[in-house]
């Protein structure tokens, strides 16, 4: 399972809940707000998650944003099926929305192997709480722990070597 922050690791902007919809493509990798305020889409991501998927793994958003919003700006990228769940609510508790994505996986018939859930941020703050209520997730941290897709890839891969 793949957990994915938004804000400053998907896309540059790093509150894209104080952004006013709707939004508008530029760019291929690029939407404006109403305000003219741009967001760039970091492509290696999505080229990761997209990677992930195609190997079998859950995709999942994990993000502390207006829920409305954030799926605005997935839609207008045209990535919303990067996603097999949106983990995005309005408060900074990210530990129990990655809770919620796992029992609401296991109330599905999925086996969740937690040893298994990589999740990528450009913060950590929150990695405490997501261990704390999910258990000992490899945590990556984005843009420092890798420069590029393809290292986040290979990070990804020697983790779940190691692993379970």
């Amino acid at each position: 399972m793949l957990l994915l922050d938004l804000d400053g690791t998907l896309w540059d902007h790093l509150d894209i809940s104080s952004l006013k919809p709707p939004f508008k493509r530029v760019a291929e990798d690029t939407i404006v707000d109403s305000t003219g305020v741009s967001v760039r889409l970091h492509k290696d991501i999505v080229e990761v998650a997209r990677w992930a998927k195609r190997s079998g793994a859950f995709v999942a958003a994990l993000s502390w944003n207006i829920p409305e919003v954030a799926v605005e700006a997935l839609k207008a990228f045209n990535i919303l099926d990067l996603f097999d769940y949106l983990g995005v609510e309005d408060h900074p508790d990210k530990g129990l929305v990655a809770s919620k994505i796992l029992r609401d996986l296991e109330s599905r018939g999925y086996k969740v192997r937690y040893c298994r859930v990589i999740y990528v941020d450009d913060r950590e703050i929150h990695v405490r709480g997501v261990r704390e209520k999910v258990g000992d997730v490899t945590f990556i941290k984005a843009w420092a722990d890798f420069r590029d897709g393809e290292e986040l890839k290979g990070r990804i891969a020697r983790a779940l070597k190691r692993i379970c």
